[in-house]
């Protein structure tokens, strides 16, 4: 039983800690571009209508076979082995993300405690962006 508490301490814990983005930042990070680190644009940070949109399930951005998508497993800016990964936690290069008023933060699922790195789910699901 003091296993099973200890599991669900665990994963609850991690949930409280692992999201970055607060919700009064949404409006800061709303149709921010995304770009690789090379240069290749990658698509943009905000709600499904947004034609460029990592949440618009039409956008070559968001699909799981484009090569520009973060969610291709098979890409390099979406595979969870890549230095250019948003889904590599050790990622040396993960994309940037680049609000209109020019701060660079980095799309990237961590490491958690790294305030210049933000996990696409926080944005997602904290600004209701799906």
């Amino acid at each position: 039983m003091k296993a099973l508490l200890l599991i669900i301490s665990s994963l609850f814990s991690f949930v409280i800690h692992s999201g970055e983005v607060n919700s009064w930042e949404c409006n800061k990070f709303d149709g921010a571009k995304i770009v690789s680190q090379d240069g290749e644009y990658l698509g943009q940070l905000g709600p499904s209508w947004y034609t460029d949109s990592i949440y618009n399930s039409s956008s070559q951005y968001s699909s799981t076979w484009s090569r520009n998508s973060i969610f291709n497993t098979n890409s390099e800016y979406g595979n969870a082995y890549s230095s250019t990964s948003a889904f590599n936690e050790s990622a040396s290069e993960p994309p940037q993300i680049i609000t209109e008023d020019g701060e660079v933060k980095y799309l990237s699922v961590g490491p958690s405690w790294d305030p210049n790195r933000l996990s696409p789910y926080d944005f997602k699901y904290t600004c209701d962006w799906d």
